[in-house]
C-alpha cells in the first residue's frame, strides 16, 4: 500500500492515465492470441473474451457482452430484420449493437432512453429522452423494438411492457430481454430490499426485481404472443462466447 501510493504521488493522473491504458492493451494482447472466440458483432477473434464480474464475457473490441452477441446472431440469422425498410425503436442502446445497425441505411433507427449519462465505450447518447414506461409516440408506430435488459430497473415493468407494445406496429415483434435466473420458478421483488440484499438477490444493487421462470408470462399479460427461443442451442455458443441457458424472447403483436 505504501509503494501504491508513492507511485500514485510521483506518477500523477495523467501518467496513471497512461499506464492503465498500457496495462489494457497489454491485457487485450494476451487474451487476443488465438481465434477459440469469435465476436460476431465486431469480427474480433480471442483466445477467449475478457472478464466481466465473470470469465469470457466482454469483447475488447467493441464492447459486446454475452446477451449483446446473442440477440445480434439472433436478428441477423433468424429474422429478416435487416433486410428491407423498417422503423426500429432501441431503448437504452447499446454501442456495439447501435454502431452495426446505423450502418444499414433502409432501417429508420432511432434510439431512446431516460439517461443521458453514459460510458463512451458502451453507451450512446439517445436521439429521445424518455421513459420505457411513457413512451412519446403514437400508437402502431414501429416495426421492431429492442429493449435489452431494462425491465430488472423499471418499478413498474407491466405498464413498461404495455407501452412497448402499444407502439408495435400490428405483426411487429420486439426483442424484450431481462435478467433471468431459469433456476427461479417465480419473479422475486427487490424494491424493498436495502442495495446489499438487492445486489446479493437480484445481482446489482439498482435492480428492482429478478425474474425467473415466469417472465414469458409477464409479457404475454401485456399482450404479446411471446416466443421462447433457444436459439443458443443451435450455433456454437462456446465460440461466440455465450451463455448456454439464455433465451430470446420474441414478443409479437397480435
Amino acid at each position: 500500500m505504501v509503494l501504491k501510493a508513492f507511485l500514485k504521488s510521483v506518477i500523477g493522473p495523467a501518467g496513471r492515465k497512461q499506464l492503465r491504458a498500457l496495462q489494457a492493451s497489454a491485457r487485450a494482447t494476451v487474451y487476443g492470441l488465438g481465434n477459440d472466440v469469435e465476436c460476431p458483432i465486431c469480427g474480433s477473434t480471442y483466445s477467449q473474451f475478457l472478464p466481466f464480474n465473470r470469465p469470457n464475457a466482454l469483447c475488447y473490441t467493441c464492447k459486446s457482452l454475452e446477451r449483446h452477441r446473442l440477440v445480434y446472431l439472433y436478428l441477423k440469422n433468424k429474422t429478416d430484420f435487416f433486410t428491407g425498410k423498417k422503423r426500429i425503436l432501441h431503448f437504452a442502446p447499446e454501442k456495439c449493437l447501435h454502431d452495426q445497425i446505423r450502418k444499414h441505411p433502409q432501417l429508420q433507427y432511432e434510439t431512446a432512453d431516460l439517461m443521458t449519462t453514459y460510458i463512451d465505450a458502451i453507451g450512446v447518447l439517445p436521439d429521445h429522452v424518455m421513459s420505457v414506461t411513457g413512451i412519446q409516440f403514437s400508437d402502431n408506430t414501429f416495426d421492431v423494438v429492442i429493449c435489452n435488459h431494462v425491465f430488472e430497473l423499471v418499478p413498474d415493468d407491466a405498464q413498461g411492457m404495455r407501452e412497448i407494445y402499444r407502439v408495435l406496429k400490428p405483426n411487429g415483434y420486439a426483442i424484450i430481454q431481462g435478467a433471468v435466473n431459469n433456476s427461479m420458478e417465480k419473479t422475486v421483488e427487490t424494491q424493498h430490499l436495502t442495495p446489499e440484499e438487492r445486489k446479493r438477490i437480484a445481482g446489482a444493487h439498482q435492480h428492482v426485481r429478478r425474474y425467473g421462470r415466469d417472465y414469458a408470462d409477464r409479457l404475454a399479460a401485456a399482450g404479446f404472443r411471446v416466443e421462447v427461443s433457444a436459439y443458443v442451442q443451435e450455433i456454437d455458443w462456446k465460440h461466440y462466447g455465450l451463455m448456454a441457458d439464455e433465451n430470446v424472447y420474441v414478443c409479437w403483436k397480435k
